[in-house]
């Protein structure tokens, strides 16, 4: 690596530390100095609910516009003109930067958020405000996110729950299955890719590759699957049939289709 590189990545390192401090900073002030006022503003839980995820949208936006103004990703998105309203959109995971990404150009949408993170003092306050779904319990997560859907709000969750471990092949939960299968709502994939790979599981906020990310979001069209006598089954049986289903799509569209 030449001096050039070496000043380049480091520059990049610093800029990532400064990035990461500001954003989790501003969403603790964001969550102690402005949320309160926005349980003031008229309107009942719905609004209150739009207004917190227009908050994160916004907060999301000038993130990923620092990111992108330094050099670290170029974000692209794919889809973006279809209607998503009450859809369940499912995203793969190769980075930590995925919901970022995704919430700074869908800002309508609700998720399905770790407990932690709900609960977290620099960002709980805005994602509870923002009615985002914990993921706490099995049945209480299911039951949450189809009455979101129900409601018409587009809903994300990670079928895998977590990221995807580096040459690993894709390992989904049965979580999103079920939430489809309870909602009946229309399932639509997000094919995510990053090409250099950017902050994947196991690694550190440091971790910065030299050359600029190409992270792609590809919203795809709902799937029309083909599973005959799924609704005669067992929940249990229905949910392993639509998540194995689930995993052969997404590593075809990833894996097979040259993305």
């Amino acid at each position: 690596m030449s001096i050039g590189d070496r000043i380049r990545l480091a520059g990049k390192i610093l800029v990532s530390g400064v990035l990461f401090s500001i954003l989790g900073i501003g969403g603790m002030l964001l969550s102690v100095l402005i949320i309160p006022f926005l349980k003031l503003a008229p309107g009942g839980l719905g609004a209150r609910h739009r207004r917190g995820r227009w908050m994160m949208h916004v907060c999301f936006k000038a993130f990923v516009w620092a990111l992108e103004g330094s050099g670290i990703l170029r974000l692209e998105v794919e889809g973006l003109s279809q209607d998503l309203a009450g859809k369940l959109l499912l995203p793969n995971h190769p980075g930590y930067l995925d919901i970022v990404l995704i919430l700074s150009v869908l800002g309508e949408a609700a998720c399905v958020v770790k407990g932690p993170v709900y609960d977290s003092p620099f960002f709980g306050l805005l994602v509870r405000e923002a009615g985002h779904v914990p993921n706490r319990d099995p049945e209480g997560v299911i039951e949450a996110g189809a009455e979101a859907l129900s409601q018409g709000n587009s809903l994300i969750v990670f079928p895998e729950g977590t990221r995807t471990r580096p040459g690993s092949p894709l390992k989904f939960q049965r979580g999103a299955a079920h939430i489809a299968l309870r909602s009946h709502a229309p399932i639509v994939p997000l094919i995510v890719t990053c090409n250099p790979r950017l902050l994947e599981k196991g690694a550190k906020w440091y971790d910065m590759p030299l050359r600029t990310c190409r992270y792609r979001v590809c919203i795809q069209a709902p799937l029309a699957l083909d599973l005959p006598g799924i609704d005669d089954l067992p929940p249990h049986q229905a949910a392993r049939l639509l998540t194995r289903e689930l995993e052969r799509y997404f590593h075809k569209e990833i894996h097979e289709s040259g993305r």
